[in-house]
């Protein structure tokens, strides 16, 4: 074969290779052409978008640092309270529950001692597990009982990159420890050393406090539950007899402080800090979404993650304004609260569909903390109120007929309902006097208290004391098994 031979056929050969290369250049010109029109166009609309986006959130961080300043999460810590060491409670809370096992109590333990008739003694069978369980942890109660003397805490935070990943540990354990030694005055009652009953609610009372200005919602409803739970326990010593008159004296001192501590203004402004927080580190791409929801990052998330950023940033401004609103709000007399947070409520609901991060998390989150801040000061008032009437009661032998009779002496005046704004109500039982305030619904039910539903519309808040004869009753038989309501 001469060389032309061979040359024509490698012609040959050649020309389907041509046809296949064209066949695929084509293919390649016809996706080409679209994708380049497409980001011709939205390329320029999307550094519009960003442009605009960037510039709505600027403008709502300046007006922020302009009409609130020390509004940044950074800020808030460096001005929080500084406790000097020894004054300081968060250290001997986070002690003690070192010192608590962790799956104690035990379930069944709680639910025997959940409800209790606060005037009437317990059983021989419950008393006695009580002590039982209680001779188990006496190192932990025993570190606890120093709280009696530290009404000011203050915990440490070491805040991470990702705020959602920020732990609270020393601040968990509050509730239990506040919960250890509201038994241990129960046992204290049973046994008649009402002064050290008081005292086992007083150091309670200071776990709750041992949370001061920690600048999440969270670490604020944990102080509420103790505090709440120290004064059930103060309503069960009154119940079951006369504690000295310098315990009540340095109760009520403990119970008109805390009524002043803002932990409705404390949260907002902290989950308004923290919340922005969280939003720019995502906006920087120093977290993915992954990493706020806890899940693995997806090839969506790793494609598409600008768009999700400005999403963010875009939905940004919107979380801001309604969170200054609820700071705005939690400055309002408390009685004005909740009728403004209704309203909050329906402006969150107004938000544009894209806000999804603002309309699924604060309303919850609003209503949640109203409603525990407006319970406790309404039962912290009620149970002062409630102190003075028995100061009264032992210096004049009867009750007061009014709230007016216990003002100057026992009372500086006589504190409003955080429900309506009007004054405490009071009322003569034939075995013993009732102070209320009217509850989450605003109504006057009255004096209907109902401990398993105080949230519910119908029941209303206060404190029941009983006439000296009534008090320290016996147990109630339980019901046979087969008559209790299943």
């Amino acid at each position: 074969m001469n060389v032309v031979d061979t040359y024509e056929e490698s012609i040959v050969i050649a020309k389907p290779r041509r046809r296949w290369l064209k066949r695929v250049g084509c293919g390649l010109l016809v996706l080409l052409v679209p994708a380049l029109i497409l980001l011709t166009i939205a390329l320029p609309n999307y550094v519009w978008r960003h442009h605009v986006v960037q510039q709505r959130l600027d403008e709502a961080l300046a007006s922020l640092d302009r009409n609130d300043p020390g509004w940044r999460l950074e800020d808030i810590e460096a001005a929080r309270e500084q406790i000097p060491e020894e004054a300081n409670s968060a250290p001997v809370v986070v002690a003690a529950a070192r010192l608590l096992p962790r799956d104690w109590p035990s379930k069944d333990f709680e639910d025997r001692f959940a409800h209790l008739w606060p005037e009437e003694l317990l059983i021989a069978d419950d008393f006695a597990r009580l002590k039982q369980q209680l001779g188990h942890v006496q190192p932990a109660l025993d570190e606890a009982h120093k709280l009696a003397n530290l009404p000011r805490g203050r915990h440490r935070i070491t805040y991470e990159r990702n705020i959602l990943t920020t732990q609270l540990p020393g601040q968990g354990e509050v509730r239990r420890i506040a919960q250890l030694l509201v038994y241990d005055a129960v046992r204290h009652d049973q046994e008649g050393d009402l002064k050290r009953a008081m005292i086992a609610c007083r150091a309670a009372f200071n776990a709750g406090r041992s949370v001061g200005d920690e600048p999440f919602a969270v670490s604020q409803l944990f102080r509420c539950h103790a505090v709440f739970s120290a004064c059930q326990g103060v309503e069960r010593v009154l119940a079951q007899g006369q504690p000295p008159s310098e315990e009540l004296a340095a109760f009520q001192r403990l119970l008109a402080d805390e009524d002043g501590f803002p932990e409705l203004l404390v949260s907002a402004r902290g989950e308004r800090a923290a919340l922005n927080a969280l939003m720019d580190t995502f906006e920087s791409g120093d977290i993915s979404l992954s990493d706020m929801s806890g899940g693995r990052p997806n090839w969506n998330e790793r494609l598409f993650g600008f768009h999700y950023r400005d999403n963010i940033r875009d939905e940004h401004p919107w979380m801001l304004a309604m969170l200054s609103r609820w700071v705005a709000l939690a400055r309002l007399p408390s009685y004005e609260q909740r009728a403004a947070e209704q309203q909050l409520e329906r402006r969150i609901d107004n938000l544009p569909e894209s806000a999804i991060l603002t309309r699924t998390m604060l309303p919850a989150l609003i209503i949640r903390v109203g409603t525990v801040s407006r319970r406790n000061h309404g039962y912290l008032r009620c149970l002062n109120v409630a102190l003075a009437a028995e100061c009264y009661r032992r210096e004049k032998h009867e009750w007061p007929d009014t709230l007016d009779q216990l003002c100057p002496q026992y009372l500086p005046e006589i504190p409003r309902d955080p429900f309506d704004g009007l004054l405490l109500r009071y009322l003569r039982w034939r075995d013993g006097v009732l102070v209320y305030c009217v509850g989450q619904d605003a109504r006057d039910n009255g004096g209907n208290l109902d401990p398993e539903n105080r949230d519910q519309p119908g029941a209303d808040i206060g404190i029941r004391l009983w006439d000296a004869a009534k008090r320290r009753q016996p147990p109630r038989p339980k019901p046979r098994e087969e008559e209790q309501p299943r």
